[in-house]
């Protein structure tokens, strides 16, 4: 074909590109959060400008390559074809992948996503089954089919239909790109003066460059009214974990951790977990209890170091072990650390178990997660009972039963209208959702029967009287209540996504129900000062021990905060990971009206100060 041909056939190609492009944001248009009709024509604005961002430089390139190959003949087609398929997938391929998470999770490929997929032991963390992958790998196969289908259609009809010109492509793409260039101006303006509702249009574009301009503003005379952003994350760590105080005693109890992966609170019942609800009659029943955030990372973290979310960042590059595990490795507690995650995804490798011998440390990743909790139980109680008799034992294990997609022995299902197999790719959560609910019901009745082993193991041993005993969940998990499925949700903290059972049986306390509110942060406190530490709870973390109310609960995720004071959550990101500005909530997780989230922030914003302070403590 002459190469004139060729250019023709790639400009057809590349306006068809444009408009898929062009249709596949607008596929984020319904969850945009956008109220004004100048936020809408931002948004198709921005729409049509992003479309032309990712198309034009396929053009541009595949141009530029047949005027530099125009003395080779075979390779000044081929080259300018292939990019066109290639870059044309990709670009599909990018867009789609970011839709499907948006859809799901509420939020865009970014700095999360990327550790997810190059943590080892991140992608195994999504339980993606078998039926997810297919479906994944045909939908993926799509892109680069439909790509090479134009271009085949378009090659034997270039002699018929529309021919785009050089001129009229470039005054397209001039326009396109001026379009960009004032919708850019428009956000820069908007996140210097705080007109949020454009701010929220922009955050369905995917990709998008959050561009800045406030020296310029400033320089204008331009007042910037938007709360100035607020980095937390970062510091070099001053944190007195080691040589706490502590009363000399005669011998030590063991102490066991268990902890449901997802494990909500309302879990926690005699038909659901008889053998859990059995030991909260027999222990101490936290009837309001709550996470210290609503993703894995944060929720552990706040258990183990009664620290805020922020300090997560620091203290895994630091490599810094939290007060409580020092505390157990200083007096020869023998440790037994399971998981079937991962130690590296999310990072308790680095964190949590920093400096825990490798012996010490046994992560089971291979088969169904169910059968991975129960070899685990079935490791425990070995390591224990071949354990030191003269000295304590430390046994940790964390259930995966109870992530998604919530697996269990069939023969033990306790509802039987369960969704047979989860398909990430094919989920329709309005229809599925109670199906989907019942695999995770399923899912901790078999968590439940694992503890009942270990429990029953132990009585039977004459050492649940000589043992501490603590369940709980890392954080909660949502079954679209509050328009989510999972957890980890941008900026909200659902109830359902962070309120947690927590049950904990220490030798020689009475059994009790606390409803006052308690959180993960006073778990570390509490044990602590259980073994004898006589150190401030608050000089090593920063919160009081659980026999104390939690009247403001302090939440986290990976970029955002979150303060609940009972009446309202407010929340708010600390990693200038996106543009500043608070959110309020009622109770029921209802974002508030714009004037009374005014007044509510105003009258916490010494509260706000306080939990700004308090998340500085251990840095410098």
């Amino acid at each position: 074909m002459p190469f004139t041909q060729t250019q023709l056939v790639l400009r057809r190609y590349y306006a068809l590109l444009y408009a898929a492009v062009f249709a596949m944001i607008a596929l984020f248009w319904p969850h945009a959060e956008v109220a004004s009709a100048g936020a809408r024509m931002f948004l198709v604005a921005a729409t049509a400008g992003y479309a032309a961002l990712y198309v034009a430089p396929l053009w541009i390139l595949s141009s530029a390559l047949g005027r530099v190959l125009r003395s080779f003949p075979g390779w000044r087609v081929r080259v300018p074809y292939a990019v066109a398929f290639v870059g044309g997938s990709a670009v599909l391929l990018a867009i789609f992948a970011d839709y499907r998470l948006y859809e799901l999770y509420q939020f865009h490929f970014n700095a999360f996503v990327w550790n997810l997929l190059t943590t080892p032991g991140g992608i195994e963390a999504l339980g993606a089954t078998e039926a997810t992958t297919r479906s994944l790998a045909m939908q993926v196969s799509v892109f680069p089919v439909l790509c090479a289908a134009a271009l085949v259609l378009l090659y034997r009809h270039a002699t018929h239909g529309w021919a785009p010109s050089p001129r009229s492509l470039v005054t397209a793409m001039m326009v396109l790109f001026s379009v960009l260039s004032v919708e850019e101006v428009v956000y820069a303006y908007s996140e210097h003066v705080g007109k949020e509702d454009y701010l929220q249009a922009a955050e369905a574009i995917p990709f998008h460059l959050h561009t800045g301009a406030r020296k310029v503003f400033k320089r204008m005379g331009i007042e910037q009214a938007a709360v100035k952003e607020l980095r937390l994350a970062g510091g070099t760590v001053d944190y007195p974990g080691h040589d706490l105080p502590a009363k000399e005693v005669a011998k030590r109890p063991n102490l066991i951790m268990l902890v449901g992966e997802s494990f909500r609170w309302d879990l926690l019942s005699p038909e659901i977990t008889p053998n859990l609800w059995k030991l909260s009659q027999q222990g101490t029943r936290y009837e309001q209890h709550y996470s210290g955030g609503n993703r894995t990372r944060m929720g552990l973290f706040s258990m183990f170091y009664g620290l805020y979310a922020p300090y997560w960042y620091s203290f895994e590059r630091q490599r810094v072990a939290p007060a409580l595990m020092n505390f157990l490795r200083d007096h020869d507690y023998q440790l037994a650390i399971h998981t079937s995650q991962s130690f590296d995804y999310p990072e308790l490798r680095h964190t949590v178990f920093t400096g825990v011998p490798e012996a010490n440390l046994q992560e089971l990743q291979k088969g169904e997660p169910w059968r991975r909790d129960a070899q685990n139980i079935d490791d425990l109680i070995g390591k224990f009972d071949r354990r030191s008799a003269d000295k304590p034992f430390y046994g940790f294990m964390f259930f995966e039963s109870t992530h998604a997609p919530y697996t269990f022995p069939e023969e033990t299902a306790l509802r039987q209208d369960y969704l047979r197999q989860l398909d990430y790719m094919k989920l329709d959560l309005r229809d599925n959702i109670d199906a989907i609910h019942a695999r995770y019901i399923n899912a901790a009745h078999h968590v439940d029967a694992q503890i009942g082993r270990l429990l029953d193991h132990l009585r039977a041993q004459g050492e649940l009287d000589n043992t501490v005993i603590l369940f709980t969940g890392d954080h909660g998990e949502e079954f679209m209540e509050k328009g989510h499925w999972g957890h980890g949700h941008g900026n909200t903290f659902p109830e359902e996504q962070i309120r947690v059972p927590l049950v904990i049986r220490m030798p020689g306390q009475q059994p009790q129900v606390v409803t006052h509110r308690t959180s993960h942060l006073q778990i570390s406190p509490t044990l602590l000062e259980y073994l004898g530490v006589t150190a401030p709870s608050r000089s090593y973390s920063s919160a009081d021990t659980l026999d104390h109310t939690a009247d403001n609960l302090v939440l986290g995720e990976y970029d955002f905060m979150g303060i609940f004071d009972g009446e309202h959550k407010i929340s708010f990101p600390y990693t200038r990971s996106s543009f500043f500005r608070y959110s309020v909530f009622d109770a029921q997780d209802h974002p508030v009206a714009r004037e009374e989230g005014r007044q509510v922030l105003a009258d916490k914003q010494a509260l706000l100060d306080e939990v700004v302070r308090e998340s500085r403590r251990f840095v410098r």
